[in-house]
């Protein structure tokens, strides 16, 4: 399989998982509820689920781009690494 059709199928899973994926409904004044001082269990969980988004917001873009520095790295060093051996059986033809 080459890279472009890699890429074709990651995209079709991409576009697929994003037609299956569910819709979630909130509304940005649902932190007004936490005021409620009757309802301390409720604003504990809604205050994780604050913490988590958070979280996610900021890991999800550094892991792509260290995912994406990583492939680079991994490809270079793929592409000097096939470069050496090519020099070499280059040279070992010439001496012989």
């Amino acid at each position: 399989m080459n890279a472009r059709q890699r890429l074709l199928w990651v995209g079709a899973a991409l576009m697929v998982g994003g037609a299956v994926a569910g819709v979630a409904h909130a509304c940005p004044g649902c932190k007004e509820a936490l005021f409620d001082p009757q309802q301390l269990p409720q604003r504990l969980r809604a205050a994780q689920g604050y913490a988590w988004s958070i979280a996610a917001l900021l890991l999800v873009p550094a892991a792509m781009i260290g995912g994406l520095v990583g492939w680079i790295v991994f490809s270079q060093r793929r592409l000097a690494r096939k470069a050496a051996n090519a020099d070499s059986v280059d040279r070992d033809t010439l001496s012989g």
